[in-house]
């Protein structure tokens, strides 16, 4: 399978062994049994497996990695060399003997098949940092709707991305295979992590996304699902009203809120962190630190709560830009809710959101949620989409403050001229 042959699961054996995948390091027994066809040290049987034909031809793994070693292997050692076919779908023999009949081998449909290799900390963790995450446990509740499944599950998404017709919507999770392509048939194609679409990304506005890296195949469902201006104009208040719950490409991007025709500016991140929500969500853990396996990596998580203490924010990525002396996301910038005093951005941003809140029915009290009906007024609807798009975001403005900030404002603005 030509694009099989350009992923690295096709060459790390070789790579290893050759000594250009880690300097000084080759392959062994232990590694051997997921870099090959067929290895079981503790297996006689002659089954035509890397260990069996090794024991049969007298090759030893070489002590160290360098050039020429994969050259001197025996051919018949190298044809059941690197992770092919049968390391995912089991044994091939009955499948060639009828013709390719997929019956007649083991398509993956869980964790499994990446799980048997991925899941060993402290240095393959994939698997385990997964378990931690909101995907593994994505919510059943869009179970059935072909709508929804397209991103609430694993099997509907990659549907979805391959421009198919979503039949299959019973409940699945948000798995390996929903975001990496295994045979290497990625957008665009030699991407080394094999990840589903990072061609483009696009809004529900019509925002079209190019240029954030590994992010965009976050986009394709962390987005708000409707047309700001259009659906504001056009629909009727509900408990329903609103952008998506997960809003955070439209954030970042610095798009789609409700504007009032107004230029809202927007910060930097879009065009200076490389892979946009990758770069932040999935940093490196060292094993030592107590977050390791509950945050960053593919927990997706950015804070992470010790046993008995307050929750910590992982800001190695933040503190490239931003210096080493930060410690928090909540760090001061501006006194953007104008009471004279600079507090960290994320108190400022809840501050505009609670002012905001008084300001909408049923009262005058500060609210987490919105209770929505038929009987709100337009510009009170405007103002709820805002708030709603900067709330469900979630970061309370470090995604994008400037654009965050700009919002808030300029519904609390609106707001206070429709009552004078």
């Amino acid at each position: 399978m030509p694009t099989w042959a350009t992923t690295a699961h096709a060459s790390v054996f070789t790579n290893v062994i050759n000594g250009t995948a880690i300097a000084g390091y080759t392959e062994s027994a232990s590694c051997a049994s997921c870099h090959t066809v067929g290895y079981d040290a503790n297996s006689t049987v002659n089954d035509g497996g890397f260990s069996s034909l090794a024991a049969q031809l007298n090759w030893t793994f070489p002590t160290t990695g360098q050039a020429g070693n994969w050259k001197a292997m025996p051919a018949a050692l190298q044809n059941v060399a690197n992770i092919q076919c049968e390391n995912c779908h089991g044994a091939g023999s009955e499948h060639a003997n009828y013709g390719g009949d997929t019956v007649a081998i083991s398509v993956p449909t869980n964790t499994g098949a990446c799980s048997q290799c991925h899941d060993e900390p402290s240095h393959h963790i994939k698997s385990a940092a997964w378990a931690n995450s909101m995907h593994a446990v994505t919510t059943r509740d869009p179970v059935g709707n072909a709508s929804c499944v397209g991103c609430h599950t694993g099997t509907g998404f990659t549907t979805r991305m391959w421009g198919g017709t979503i039949t299959d919507t019973t409940y699945h999770p948000i798995d390996c295979a929903a975001c990496h392509e295994p045979h290497g048939f990625t957008q665009p194609s030699n991407d080394s992590h094999l990840i589903r679409n990072m061609a483009s990304a696009k809004l529900a506005n019509g925002t079209k996304v190019t240029t954030t890296g590994e992010g965009i195949l976050c986009m394709q469902c962390h987005q708000s699902r409707q047309n700001a201006t259009t659906y504001v104009d056009s629909t009727a208040g509900s408990a329903h009203f609103g952008p998506h719950e997960g809003p955070q490409a439209d954030m970042l991007m610095g798009t789609n809120g409700y504007t009032y025709g107004q230029q809202i500016p927007t910060s930097a991140h879009q065009f200076v962190v490389p892979n946009a929500c990758v770069t932040c969500h999935m940093q490196t853990v060292a094993s030592t630190d107590p977050a390791f396996l509950n945050a960053g990596d593919h927990t997706f998580k950015t804070t992470y709560a010790p046993t008995g203490k307050a929750a910590e924010d992982l800001v190695a990525a933040c503190q490239t830009c931003h210096g080493p002396d930060i410690t928090t996301f909540n760090f001061p910038l501006f006194d953007y809710n104008g009471d004279g005093v600079i507090n960290g951005v994320q108190s400022e941003v809840q501050s505009l959101l609670d002012q905001l809140s008084t300001m909408l029915p049923p009262n005058n009290s500060v609210k987490a949620s919105l209770t929505i009906d038929s009987s709100w007024t337009k510009p009170q609807l405007e103002a709820a989409w805002n708030w709603l798009l900067v709330t469900n975001d979630g970061s309370r403005g470090v995604h994008n403050t400037a654009y965050a900030v700009g919002l808030l404002k300029a519904s609390i603005a609106n707001l206070q001229s429709q009552s004078k």
